[in-house]
């Protein structure tokens, strides 16, 4: 079996130099203020890494473009759409549905100012106090999914990133639910290069944000297994630290603290088919580097002799059950 892609190779883009011709120009009302807004470029991706619970077609390229809002001098802001067109759509890839929008906001380094923050958790440094012992996150933390790849052979870690397990088990046995905890860290897979490390490592770092983040709402109900439908309905990411508290350590190896981030995540609240996710990624020194707050859809059956509505069906089979039926 091949070793996971590195970083670099799973979020490669190609830039598409000769637009598809149902691509046009955005418009905006402010392009007097500034030529760069209302400007569109377009990327293709060279290669697709997911793992999702109900649909998305890994073998498939994505389509991003990428439209200037406002160019200021301080902030700019970018709008962000991506679609997955069929290979009957590839010659007019805007023909397809958008599966994920954003906006993005870049700031430019600033003098210091207020500095404060919440105080990182007292477990901080046992977490990152020795990496290799940490359980090797699976793509899907879900009991039937990790059991379904080991019968199959498949390989069940993430590419892209190393994402790790900490073992916080104990200590969730004395938290009510909303309060259990799930921590992991993680670091790129293979170098960045030296002239893009910025952008790449925060790059990583939104990638990471994203990784189980919604076993955090249903692990604590033990009910991963019985999963409907998930998928995620917003996530926001806001960084707090300076660039340069960003970075990867390159140098550093799997055994220096240095070298980790943890992803610290909490189900806050789970009811009307939703979960909301609440996350926060801390550096090895204790500085808080983002906050993630994730809205996500999560269906779940429960069994037993409650009235079924709205979207539940009894009859659809579980996360589980698919997984058994394919064996």
């Amino acid at each position: 079996m091949a070793p996971p892609a590195t970083f670099i190779d799973s979020m490669a883009l190609q830039e598409v130099v000769s637009p598809p011709p149902d691509i046009k120009p955005a418009t905006s009302a402010s392009d007097h203020v500034n030529d760069a807004v209302g400007k569109r470029r377009v990327f293709r991706s060279t290669s697709v890494t997911g793992h999702f619970l109900i649909s998305g077609k890994p073998k498939l390229p994505l389509i991003y473009t990428v439209d200037v809002i406002r160019e200021g001098k301080n902030y700019c802001t970018r709008y962000v759409q991506v679609r997955q067109p069929s290979p009957a759509q590839q010659d007019r890839p805007l023909e397809a549905d958008v599966i994920f929008i954003a906006t993005v906001s870049f700031k430019t380094e600033e003098p210091e100012g207020l500095e404060s923050q919440v105080s990182p958790p007292k477990e901080l440094k046992n977490w990152i106090s020795n990496p290799q012992k940490c359980e090797i996150a699976p793509a899907v933390d879900v009991p039937s999914w990790i059991e379904f790849t080991k019968r199959k052979g498949m390989r069940n870690v993430y590419t892209a990133v190393d994402l790790r397990k900490v073992n916080v088990e104990e200590e969730n046995k004395a938290r009510p639910l909303h309060k259990h905890r799930k921590v992991q860290i993680y670091r790129p897979v293979g170098s960045l290069p030296p002239e893009e490390l910025s952008a790449l490592s925060i790059c990583a770092h939104v990638y990471a944000s994203d990784r189980n983040g919604m076993f955090a709402v249903t692990g604590p109900h033990n009910l991963s297994d019985n999963i409907l439908h998930t998928g995620s309905l917003s996530h926001t990411v806001v960084f707090h630290a300076n660039p340069s508290k960003l970075l990867f350590n390159d140098a550093a190896n799997e055994d220096d603290p240095s070298a980790w981030t943890i992803l610290e995540q909490f189900g806050d609240s789970a009811s009307e088919g939703r979960g909301l996710i609440r996350s926060r990624m801390w550096s090895a020194d204790g500085t808080l580097l983002a906050s993630i707050l994730q809205d996500a859809l999560i269906r779940v059956r429960i069994d037993g002799d409650g009235k079924w509505s709205g979207k539940i069906d009894r009859r659809q089979m579980t996360f589980a059950e698919q997984l058994k039926s394919m064996l």
